[in-house]
């Protein structure tokens, strides 16, 4: 089969390497979309995550690796334990490998196993005409879901993973800065959870139209100042929740002066180094910050809003790509130009 195989720094190449084969409890899937995620492009230029020189702690894996661990497609095979699912199903899975045993796997909340690992770093992943993923994370594409659209529902699912850590969020005003695709994620994810109001803060025009057609504000905040602009939307009140979905040292210092007393900041973003965080101004006025790790059954939450009207994913949607194109068209095309994007998806089989 074709495939990403990721080498090392810019380094993807498009190669025929052979059809996985499912163990026991896994399923084979015919990938028919992948879409490119921020940490996909974290790999094409670093810093990266996937191992290069000690193997995977879970998979013993290495590189080289095929990428992605956004996708949809069909299953293919299944492993000879797998019941319940037949070959020709419209599905897509939850990418996260994890160990089954420790205390948080026991528990059901695998998203922060001891050993967590990702399809796509460390161990194969959906770059691919064929992958394997555990049957236990599979999830039926719903009737009314078209491929294309279930492709874009994993960063989706990490939105409303967060706000379910957030806890009630009806009636409240929330601030989510970063207006990527992760950002649009825990928009509908506060929106669709009652959410009073929410402001996306952004620096370009490209998702303005996108935010305020489904009921949000949009801020470019290179045409205002946050502060100022917060100050004024909530009669001086200031957010009950803020969203931090960019991972920079300049996106984290904006969340914390705009969040009320008592408030909460939910970081979503992966930082490229460590930031410093306002200690200070964050404990003046007993601010709480939460974090958020991709997302555990909230997959199937998102394909439902889809399936439902209330997620609009084709808009999402900014480019296609074929698998031989994917360096130039895609990785170089979001260097270049990221602002203009939300998804780029990969078309890999029809």
């Amino acid at each position: 089969m074709k495939a990403a195989v990721w080498h090392g720094y810019k380094d993807v190449r498009i190669q025929d390497v052979p059809i996985p084969v499912p163990g026991p409890d896994q399923v084979l899937i015919r990938v028919n979309y992948a879409g490119i995620c921020g940490t996909d492009r974290h790999e094409y230029v670093g810093p990266n995550f996937i191992p290069t020189t000690k193997p995977h702690r879970l998979t013993g894996r290495k590189a080289p690796l095929i990428i992605g661990h956004e996708f949809s497609g069909t299953v293919a095979a299944l492993g000879d334990s797998v019941e319940g699912y037949v070959c020709g199903e419209a599905v897509t899975a939850n990418g996260s490998l994890t160990c089954g045993s420790c205390e948080m796997c026991q528990s059901g909340r695998y998203n922060i196993c001891k050993k967590l690992g990702f399809v796509g770093v460390g161990d194969d992943g959906c770059f691919a005409e064929y992958l394997t993923v555990d049957a236990d994370k599979v999830f039926r594409i719903p009737e009314g879901v078209t491929q294309r659209q279930a492709a874009v529902a994993e960063p989706l699912a990490c939105g409303i993973h967060a706000t379910h850590l957030v806890g009630d969020l009806m009636g409240k005003r929330v601030v989510v800065v970063g207006a990527g695709i992760i950002g649009i994620g825990a928009f509908y994810g506060a929106k669709l959870a009652g959410a009073r109001e929410v402001l996306v803060v952004g620096r370009s025009e490209e998702k303005r139209s996108v935010i305020e057609e489904n009921g949000g504000r949009y801020l470019n905040t290179t045409d205002k100042d946050l502060n100022r602009y917060v100050e004024e939307w909530s009669d001086g009140q200031l957010a009950d929740v803020v969203y931090e979905c960019a991972g920079t040292q300049e996106t984290l210092d904006l969340c914390i002066p705009v969040c009320k007393p008592g408030g909460t900041i939910m970081v979503m973003g992966v930082f490229e180094k460590p930031p410093a965080v306002d200690m200070n101004t964050l404990q003046e006025a007993e601010r709480k910050i939460l974090t958020s790790q991709a997302h555990i059954n909230e997959l199937g939450e998102a394909l439902a809003y889809i399936a439902q009207g209330k997620i609009n994913a084709d808009e999402l949607i900014t480019k296609e790509v074929l698998l031989d194109d994917l360096v130039e068209e895609g990785f170089e095309e979001l260097i270049l130009h990221s602002s203009q994007h939300i998804k780029i998806l990969i078309r890999i089989n029809e």
